[in-house]
């Protein structure tokens, strides 16, 4: 059955390889002992500009809803790897 998935910002920007996973995780790490939100980590960490942050933010508040079947995901993941 298809179901709604939330995307974290962070994870938007892994997905359009702005950033890659260690470097999310890492921001991650400043957001998480600084506050803050996630784009304000990411840019105090040098990754990416506060401008394209911005304008990545903006990219993200306007997506639009996608429905995905849950279980075809998990299969197409499973032979992915």
């Amino acid at each position: 059955m298809p179901a709604l998935i939330p995307i974290r910002f962070g994870d938007f920007l892994v997905e359009r390889k702005r950033i890659d996973d260690a470097q999310l995780l890492d921001a991650l790490a400043e957001h998480w002992t600084s506050g803050g939100k996630i784009g304000e980590a990411v840019a105090r960490k040098g990754y990416l500009s506060s401008d394209e942050i911005e304008r990545l933010a903006d990219e993200f508040r306007n997506l639009e809803t996608v429905f995905v079947d849950v279980d075809q995901a998990a299969r197409e993941s499973v032979t992915q790897k």
